[in-house]
């Protein structure tokens, strides 16, 4: 099954049944939830790091782009599907970002 597609201007956030966490024995940060552990590497670190609800999708892409000096177009499917992967595990959420008069 095919996710729908994010929207540029969706916010993504860690769900309720997630946290961020530091490894006591290895000092990395991974993502806890109740079923196991989800080990992240330094590029799914700074992603997951910026999924706090605030940032848009876009603003996401573009962080890191900057970071990592790079164009945001060159990263942007890579971050949509990482962020697809954790949906797909329900690992993430999106806060609605529909203005409440529309």
């Amino acid at each position: 099954m095919i996710p729908d597609a994010i929207p540029a201007g969706a916010r993504p956030k860690i769900a309720a049944r997630a946290r961020l966490h530091t490894d006591k024995i290895s000092g990395k940060r991974v993502l806890l939830y109740p079923e196991g552990v989800l080990m992240l590497n330094p590029t799914g670190e700074a992603i997951v790091t910026l999924c706090t609800g605030r940032a848009t999708l876009e603003e996401i892409v573009n962080n890191l782009a900057a970071r990592y000096e790079t164009s945001p177009e060159a990263i942007s499917a890579d971050v949509t599907e990482y962020l697809n992967r954790m949906r797909a595990r329900n690992l993430l959420e999106f806060v609605d970002a529909t203005p409440a008069n529309a």
